[in-house]
């Protein structure tokens, strides 16, 4: 495996945001979450300028629990995203709203 290109955001929050602005793979997720709520991150296999977040359907949605983190790796099987990755961080699965206090948040990727 090649090395890989990292992306770090301290405040994310519904805005719809690049990891990459072209298709590649995602290799790992790091998020805090310092809200009192649970927070999800939503991934989009689209640009940002084709995300209207709380609308278009996320093709991945992960839980950050309250006050918690979540780390996932998939060194074995990466993520493919054909045409971007592009993320947001809501109060809902699927939704709009934004978290009270933005998630510090790393991934790991690679072009393909």
């Amino acid at each position: 495996m090649q090395n890989l290109n990292t992306v770090f955001d301290s405040d994310g929050d519904n805005t719809a945001q690049s990891v990459i602005t072209q298709s590649g793979r995602l290799y790992f997720i790091e998020s805090s979450n310092k809200n009192a709520v649970d927070v999800y991150l939503q991934f989009f296999d689209l640009k940002v300028a084709n995300v209207t977040v709380g609308t278009t359907v996320p093709k991945l949605s992960f839980l950050v629990p309250a006050n918690g983190a979540m780390d996932k790796t998939f060194v074995d099987c990466p993520i493919a995203f054909s045409n971007a990755i592009t993320y947001a961080c809501t109060t809902t699965a699927t939704g709009g709203t934004d978290p009270a206090v933005g998630l510090a948040l790393n991934f790991g990727y690679q072009e393909s």
